[in-house]
């Protein structure tokens, strides 16, 4: 018995030390203070979390409006409520201020994320960056205020989690703030939280410029999951490598912590158990990023899991470059990849039953005629149509005009969208073809708003789909809006998250009702059914 104790004891030693922060990796974030489990008691404090030896790193979760000349405003739900310095709405967390110094006597970074979905922020200038630097270096960092939320405690970094609203300004602040921290700590961190539709429609410009440690790309509520045969970890490899400014950035893999975390792209440890190795072959990747503590800490041991697996003594298989991706027909080394793994419309689509065509029988195209196993089964061809396995033969359907077949964000099926086609074909002529052309849903032609639908999953004529809507200007949604968009005959809207759906004919509309009084970005979850063939994207979106 005093064995077995005494290397139980050795054990959590060991994990103890582990926690502890490497700019080359890998390391586990987790993203802190929105307590989106939504329990009285799913989240933990701050120190909590940094005493399990199970966190590298955590990003406090968010100061979410800028107000930039003034104060700023925090937000950590039931973390630190109710305490205002006078004459503002900045929270005043002395208890989070302790934890952070806790937090770092034991190793782990605590870095400050700016934005998130909620919240009003963003620079009209570059002088405004420089001058909101100055702001979170006398509030948060080394400066001097009478309006310190964490007292003298000094951050570790700050995290550019910005969902919405424009570029500018965010290059300059990065430069300030550097400049001013590197005098206090030369490992102080600035990343960035892009979207994984590359490039990210906000971060893209300044993520090119800025000299970033990190990027925590979100993997999640977008066609490009890592679920899906459009999983595209290597175009963000490709641009750590070629067109960062810091050729050393670390790309992570940035998750839900749970299925109830994001509005899709949940991955269960069965699958990131051959995920991460998987693109831990990478040589930018850097670790896993989660959102967020509540949730991963309320899913039946994810987060010891998730710590055991990114630091685990997996044997390290031969490093894995972008470059190996351009010709994925012969790279072996795809496999496991390709079994894990929005739009610009012209014009409204024709028949939304569209009629079947007889196309040459190349191998691996699924043509019809080919022949195939699973009944029932859809997938992409070559030439942008789809194929329906039918009495052990590929039947070929082409898209309506203007659209082409894209997978879905969980990999089982198809639909006919708005973007760059896709070829999910299954022949071993093709052998990991499912990565050989990855489909890419474009987004929707709007002012002021990017905004892409992907389908979650279609099945038995039901389907799942996210509209991902992001502020192009500084100016968020409001708490409630009308979305109103055009279906094709053949789709029925019938759910929404956030909302009452009504449909009319070929006309949907969609009272929004946010908890957040302002949004720069809205993830929207839709369900419903599809009388005949497959779902088809609607041909336009209004938001109002």
């Amino acid at each position: 018995m005093f064995i077995l104790c005494a290397f139980v004891a050795s054990l959590l030693t060991t994990l103890q030390v582990q926690a502890v922060y490497s700019r080359n990796g890998p390391n586990v974030m987790y993203y802190w203070g929105q307590n989106s489990a939504n329990g009285a008691t799913t989240q933990g404090t701050l120190a909590s979390y940094c005493q399990t030896g199970q966190v590298d790193a955590i990003l406090l979760s968010f100061l979410h409006i800028f107000n930039v000349g003034g104060l700023p405003q925090v937000n950590f739900a039931n973390a630190c409520e109710g305490t205002y310095f006078p004459n503002s709405q900045l929270l005043f967390c002395p208890a989070i201020g302790s934890d952070i110094k806790t937090c770092q006597d034991k190793g782990v970074k605590i870095i400050l994320s700016l934005g998130g979905a909620a919240g009003s922020y963003g620079f009209s200038s570059d002088d405004q960056g420089q001058q909101f630097a100055q702001t979170l270096w006398d509030l948060f960092g080394g400066g001097s205020s009478d309006t310190r939320p964490f007292g003298d405690a000094i951050i570790d970094g700050v995290d550019l989690d910005i969902e919405g609203g424009t570029s500018t300004g965010y290059v300059t602040f990065v430069s300030a703030l550097r400049s001013k921290f590197s005098a206090i700590k030369s490992d102080f961190l600035v990343g960035a939280a892009p979207q994984c539709p590359f490039p990210d429609a906000i971060l893209g410009a300044v993520i090119n410029t800025a000299n970033l440690d990190y990027v925590n790309v979100q993997f999640y509520n977008n066609y490009c999951s890592a679920l899906g045969s459009s999983f595209n970890f290597d175009s963000w490899d490709n641009w750590a490598k070629t067109q960062s400014p810091n050729r050393n950035v670390k790309v992570y893999l940035t998750l839900p912590g749970s299925p109830t975390a994001a509005g899709s792209g949940y991955v269960p440890m069965s699958t990131l158990t051959t995920l991460i190795p998987s693109v831990a072959r990478y040589s930018s990747y850097g670790g896993v990023s989660i959102w967020d503590a509540s949730q991963a800490w309320n899913n039946n041991g994810f987060n010891s899991q998730l710590y055991t697996l990114v630091h685990g003594n997996i044997p390290a298989p031969p490093a894995l470059t972008s470059s190996s991706m351009s010709n994925p027909s012969t790279s072996s080394s795809l496999t496991s990849l390709s079994t894990l793994s929005s739009s610009v419309p012209h014009s409204t689509s024709s028949s939304p039953v569209p009629s079947q065509s007889t196309a040459p029988s190349t191998p691996g195209s699924c043509n019809t005629g080919q022949p195939c196993s699973t009944l029932g089964q859809y997938v992409c061809t070559s030439n942008g149509a789809y194929a329906v396995c039918d009495h052990n033969i590929w039947v070929t359907i082409p898209c309506p005009s203007g659209t082409v077949c894209i997978p879905t964000m969980d990999g089982s099926s198809i639909y006919c969208g708005y973007g760059t086609a896709s070829n999910t074909c299954p022949s071993s002529a093709f052998g990991v073809s499912r990565l050989a052309m990855k489909g890419i849903p474009a987004p929707y032609d709007m002012p002021k708003i990017d905004t892409q639908l992907a389908v979650t999953s279609f099945k038995q004529n039901k389907f799942d789909a996210v509209v991902n809507a992001r502020r192009t200007t500084l100016a968020p949604f409001n708490q409630t809006m009308l979305i109103e968009l055009t279906a094709p005959r053949n789709v029925r809207f019938r759910q929404c998250d956030l909302g009452k759906v009504q449909q009319r004919g070929q006309r949907v509309s969609i009272r929004v009702n946010s908890k957040h009084e302002q949004n720069m970005a809205l993830v929207v979850k839709l369900k419903g059914s599809v009388s005949s063939g497959v779902f088809i994207a609607p041909s336009s979106f209004n938001f109002n």
